[in-house]
Formats: C-alpha cells, structure tokens, sequence
C-alpha cells in the first residue's frame, strides 16, 4: 500500500484548508477526503477525526489512490504544535515533504480564537479575557468543556512559530520543508500554488481560479453546535462507540458529520482587533517575529505594522 509523501502540517487558520482543498483538486494528486486526519500527533489523541489502531489503518485512508496520482499528502495543522508528530513522520516516511503556511501572529490569534468559539473550544467572546486566562489554564483551570487539549488554547505559544519550526528542521532536512506565508498566498495565490506543485513533484495543471475557502464563519443555531461539539467525555465515548466498526465506518461518520456542521454554519463578518489588543500582541510577539524572520530568511517587519483602516479582506483561511 503506498505511503503519503507530503503532509500540510500547519498552522491553524493560516491557509491550509485552502491548500488542502486546491491541491486535492489536482488530477495528479491524491488527499483523503477527511482533512485533519492528526495520525502523527499521538500526543493530540482528542483531535484524530478517525480512530486508528495500526498504520495499516492510517494507510487505508489512502487506498483509492490510483497510478496517475504522482503524489499523495494529507493536511492536519495541529502537527506543528505536536511535540511527537515530527519524529513520527521522520520514522514513517524520511523522504517526505513538509508544508507549512504562517501568518502574522496577531492575526493568527485573532483568526484562531474567533474559530475556536464557533466550535464551542473557547468560551470567552473577548478575546483579551481568553488571553488573560492562559495562565489559569495552563494549571487545568478555566477549562472550556468542549476543549480538545489546554495545550491548544495557549494563544501567546501557538502564535510563536519559531519554536515550531526550529523543531522541525531538527528532524527534517531543509530542502525538503517549504515555508509559505499567509500574505504571499493571498496577494498570488496562483504563484505559491504552482511553488508548492513544484515542491511535490506534479506537474502544473493550469489553474487559473482559486475561490474563497474556509472564511470566517459563525454558527446558525447554538443548539445545533453543541450536539456537533460535545463536552470532551461524550466526544471520547463517542468516538470510542463508533470505532469498534473500524477505520471505514468512523472515516464515512466524520464525512457525513463535517457535512452537516457546515449546513450549521455562515459566512461572519470578521471583526477588527481593537487598536490597543493589536499593540498589545505586537509586543508579546515582537522578539519571535525577529526570530523568525532570521530562521527562514524573510523580513517580516509588515507583521508589526498597523493594518491600513479598510485591509483587503481575507479570502482564504
């Protein structure tokens, strides 16, 4: 059975969805159909979509793949903040190519948390109360039920990417890790799409029209989101049920369950940062953006810039 050899593996809310959803659309490419799949991150367990057993699980997501598929990869953006994911795709697959998307941190956060409220993760609509509260909930406190992992609504670490990457290039070559910013994947989409054929080794299929993907969106009816985002020990018990048919039963719950929590969900207007919560995260963020910009040699001073008054909007996430 062949093995996955490009793996979108983060961050958040920084673009994946959209690569995900434009490479698998290429004819030479082959992406399961359940995006997230988190197989690598053993340290993650509450974020598999899919419940796997064994590797030959894993491998049977990818079992339709045909011989005109010159690549197959997958996308699950938690990889990068996994402390275990990295050294199990090493191990798994040490020719494989690593994509990664990074935006503007403050953005991120902004971007991130407002997410993480549609999906019932966060329970704090103010974004500054979740920030004040990472500390208490770095000790178990404050915990949002339906939170996945703490670990995960630790917004000032998520946002400082550098830690991240300079883990990965310890496990990785660098030739084989590419690097993309948010900003560029918005000003030229069709210019990173075409770097990152190259990168995976498939031809240019030609595309030409990339639409908008995974906007800012907020739920229809509240109700509806807490049946699709239980607290965490109906979640587990649920997935503990439903994977004793096998990988093939939980594979086709989690296609029909995303296809129906999008009907729960519609396009939001994305609010902007208050000025002063903007400056605030400038600064926490300043020294790793600098880190950053040295590690993978970009200047990234636009990211401490005040945004222009009417930005153009986002239209891939």
């Amino acid at each position: 059975m062949r093995k996955p050899n490009f793996f979108i593996a983060g961050a958040p809310r920084c673009g994946t969805t959209a690569l995900y959803t434009y490479l698998s659309q290429h004819p030479a490419i082959f992406m399961p159909e359940v995006k997230e799949l988190n197989y690598f991150a053993t340290d993650f367990p509450n974020v598999q979509k899919v419940t796997f057993r064994s590797e030959a699980d894993y491998l049977r997501m990818f079992a339709s793949a045909q011989e005109h598929h010159l690549a197959l990869g997958e996308a699950s953006p938690f990889y990068l903040y996994s402390r275990t994911a990295f050294e199990n795709l090493f191990a798994f697959q040490p020719q494989a190519k690593i994509i990664l998307s990074l935006r503007n941190p403050v953005d991120f956060v902004h971007s991130y948390h407002r997410l993480n409220l549609s999906l019932l993760r966060e329970d704090q609509p103010d974004l500054l109360r979740a920030w004040e509260l990472q500390a208490a909930r770095k000790r178990g406190e404050a915990i949002p039920p339906s939170a996945r992992h703490p670990e995960l609504l630790m917004y000032g670490e998520l946002g400082q990417y550098s830690r991240y990457v300079e883990r990965l290039l310890a496990i990785f070559p660098r030739q084989q890790v590419k690097i993309i910013l948010f900003d560029d994947l918005q000003a030229d989409t069709r210019a990173v799409y075409e770097e990152i054929l190259a990168f995976v080794g498939v031809p240019s299929d030609g595309r030409t029209v990339f639409p908008r993907v995974n906007a800012s969106f907020e739920n229809k009816s509240r109700l509806l989101a807490q049946i699709f985002h239980p607290p965490q020990p109906v979640y587990r018990a649920f997935m503990g049920v439903i994977s004793l048919f096998g990988v093939r039963f939980t594979r086709l719950v989690s296609v029909v369950y995303n296809r129906l929590e999008r009907l729960n969900t519609r396009t939001a207007q994305r609010q902007a940062l208050p000025p002063e919560v903007r400056r605030r995260l400038q600064e926490h963020f300043a020294p790793d953006i600098q880190r950053l910009s040295t590690l993978i040699g970009r200047d990234l001073h636009m990211w401490l810039k005040e945004p222009p008054p009417h930005g153009k909007a986002s239209t891939t996430s």
